[in-house]
């Protein structure tokens, strides 16, 4: 989490606390969530593929971990799902130009160095991890400046970024440049917050940006959803963009971040290597819906190509 003004210790976790309790609260509500959206349309899911149209503060909902109607399974066991701002999006999604979107490159984002903000050391490997996978050299800690994405971001297909993410936008710390008169100076948020602003005015061509970050996708809720980062990528042109609920574990997140790049650079789609990466987690040991069920994939469904696959097991 990105606090945008200094805290004290005691705010810090007070923050903190308010934030797990707002998540855990979402978690406990979950058997309501399915007998009020899932029981009463349950026979009537026949495709394999669910995608959900939230409404307002739906969006909170983790329609993963929804149990079916005989208690025994989750509701992505048999189906993938995915979630869409609305059919509208979809369709102005779909009847993009064949050749807007870019089909190769990608962008690699691992733990920017930020003075104010604790290191991520599992952002980090996390990155090396996908770097590795897709066959690209991550941008990691100094050289993840705001600079450099930004002038990176609209030439590939593929935008990956394991750094902080801030609670009330999803909104992410990236490195500052210092600056040539004063190196030990802090700087201000314009120097290192990749803003929705920022987003929204170039052009994003990527098929598939993963946003790995706590709270990525958060926003103001409206009537047409969660107002977020998220959501400015997708109105920036990106096709698709995978976000995760809450503040997520850096461990969790890299088992689940490995298994679905595996299953991504073996040409499944986004929806489907998600659907994998999930089921292998749950048996796996990773059984709390905290550790597996935060990510939802936002926008199209689509599939990668990359010029290096890396065929070993990642994790060997």
């Amino acid at each position: 989490m990105v606090e945008l003004q200094p805290l004290s210790p005691q705010q810090k976790r007070s923050e903190r606390l308010r934030l797990l309790e707002e998540d855990e609260r979402v978690i406990s509500s979950l058997p309501l969530c399915y007998k009020m959206f899932i029981a009463p349309v349950y026979d009537l899911l026949e495709e394999p593929e669910v995608i959900i149209v939230p409404d307002r503060s739906l969006y909170k909902v983790p329609f993963a971990a929804l149990r079916e109607k005989d208690g025994t399974k989750y509701l992505s066991e048999t189906h993938r799902i995915r979630v869409i701002p609305s059919l509208t999006t979809l369709k102005m999604i779909q009847d993009s130009p064949e050749d807007y979107h870019s089909n190769t490159g990608a962008l690699i984002i691992g733990n920017p160095e930020v003075d104010r903000l604790p290191s991520l050391p599992g952002a980090r490997k996390e990155a090396e991890m996908v770097g590795r996978l897709v066959g690209v050299p991550p941008l990691l800690e100094k050289e993840a400046t705001k600079q450099a994405v930004l002038e990176r971001i609209s030439s590939v297909s593929l935008i990956h970024i394991a750094a902080h993410g801030n609670a009330e936008r999803g909104e992410i710390a990236l490195s500052p440049i210092p600056t040539p008169n004063n190196r030990n100076a802090v700087p201000p948020q314009e120097a290192y917050m990749l803003t929705m602003a920022d987003v929204s005015r170039v052009k994003v061509r990527a098929k598939l940006v993963v946003l790995s970050c706590c709270h990525s996708g958060s926003g103001e809720i409206r009537a047409e959803g969660v107002i977020g980062i998220a959501r400015a990528f997708l109105g920036s042109g990106a096709r698709s963009v995978l976000v995760a609920l809450w503040a997520i574990s850096d461990s969790a997140t890299e088992k689940l971040m490995s298994r679905f790049y595996e299953h991504l650079v073996k040409g499944e789609s986004a929806s489907e290597s998600l659907h994998q990466a999930m089921k292998w987690m749950r048996k796996n040991g990773l059984t709390k819906v905290s550790e597996w069920a935060s990510f939802t994939l936002i926008g199209d469904d689509v599939r990668l190509k990359f010029d290096m696959q890396r065929k070993e097991d990642p994790d060997g």
